[in-house]
């Protein structure tokens, strides 16, 4: 019986080691996601500049 309850209690800390790691899993991969949407936004951002300097005719 003893060792049944160990084995319960084992268990139950994997399960929360595991939750915690897809946690921290999501939350990088959301970080990174915010982070290559800002870029790109940069990337845009500065053709639109250079399109605007070098051809003002063409207009927004």
């Amino acid at each position: 019986m003893r060792r049944r309850g160990v084995q319960i209690i084992e268990e139950s800390l994997l399960i929360i080691v595991a939750l915690l790691a897809i946690v921290i899993t999501i939350g990088a991969a959301d970080m990174i996601y915010q982070k290559l949407t800002e870029i790109i936004q940069g990337i845009f951002d500065a053709l639109n500049w250079w399109k605007g300097t070098l051809f003002p005719f063409l207009g927004e």
